[in-house]
């Protein structure tokens, strides 16, 4: 039966193992992680603490040591990955920084993923089914550049609901990279992910299967492997655009509470701003419930 097997299984479980992220089709990790790319653009804004909690589980709490609470917004485009033979998309995060679990044996601190959007099912299936990633499906087409500016968008069906125009960007060495030093905030990528696993039952609404919380371990103070850095100066950063804007129900009638959620943050000052490469990924396989 598939329960002994000792390997991943998802739906249809009646075919077999199924391979993914963490499992080739031999049943075994792939080793060819170094050989991915991935870029980023990430923006970081103050925010109203209270819009910002408002989003977040019961048992996650903002940091109250934290005079200013910020959130990270990034678009990434992961490219070469192994577990697609080469394939890749793109993804667009909304992570609440510096935020308390209380559900744990132990209070743990770290970013909170609010709503991972991604171009492809593939890895909403997985993310979703074998570490409870809150992900859902959106349209998010590379980045273009017109008129001098960065822009990243993200619609559903034609519908755009978030767009982040960037102008300005300029080429600056690694070194300088804001990944390279310790922000004044906790980062996924440096102090690890929260997040929370939620499987409603089936024929009961209001119920669950599983409801617990979720962590992923952080860099610690291993550099990222970064090959391009670019910003934008200090007198320009607040030029940033991040429009998230809502619609009748009928135009984005599976996430349009989610897009309402978004739109309801009360952002103040653009905190970092940075546009870069990372050599390699990773599978993630290290999450675990907490």
């Amino acid at each position: 039966m598939f329960e002994d097997t000792g390997l991943y299984h998802r739906q249809p479980v009646g075919f077999g193992p199924a391979s993914g992220p963490r499992q080739g089709p031999d049943g075994k990790r792939f080793t060819t992680w170094g050989e991915s790319e991935v870029h980023l653009t990430s923006i970081v804004y103050d925010c109203e603490r209270a819009s910002l909690q408002a989003l977040l589980p019961t048992g996650y709490e903002i940091d109250t040591e934290i005079s200013q609470p910020t959130v990270l917004f990034e678009a990434m485009n992961l490219r070469n990955l192994p577990w697609l033979a080469g394939r890749g998309y793109n993804t667009f995060g909304v992570y609440a920084n510096d935020v308390v679990c209380k559900n744990s044996k132990e209070p743990v601190k770290a970013s909170y993923l609010l709503v991972l959007f991604e171009n492809c099912c593939d890895p909403i299936i997985t993310g979703r089914e074998e570490l409870g990633f809150p992900k859902v499906w959106a349209e998010l087409p590379d980045p273009i550049t017109e008129d001098g500016k960065l822009i990243h968008t993200a619609s559903w069906l034609g519908t755009e609901f978030i767009k982040l125009s960037v102008p300005n960007i300029e080429e600056r060495p690694i070194e300088e990279s804001p990944s390279m030093f310790k922000r004044p905030y906790t980062m996924p990528t440096v102090e690890g992910l929260l997040h929370h696993r939620y499987v409603p039952s089936v024929g009961e609404p209001g119920k669950h299967d599983a409801s617990y919380p979720i962590f992923v371990p952080g860099a610690g103070d291993r550099k990222p492997p970064i090959t391009r850095f670019a910003t934008m100066s200090e007198s320009t950063v607040q030029d940033c655009r991040l429009e998230i804007t809502r619609h009748p129900w009928e135009r984005l009638p599976t996430i349009g509470n989610i897009v309402d959620g978004l739109a309801n943050l009360q952002l103040g000052k653009v905190r970092e701003f940075a546009h870069q490469t990372i050599a390699g990924a990773g599978d993630v396989a290290g999450t675990r419930r907490i």
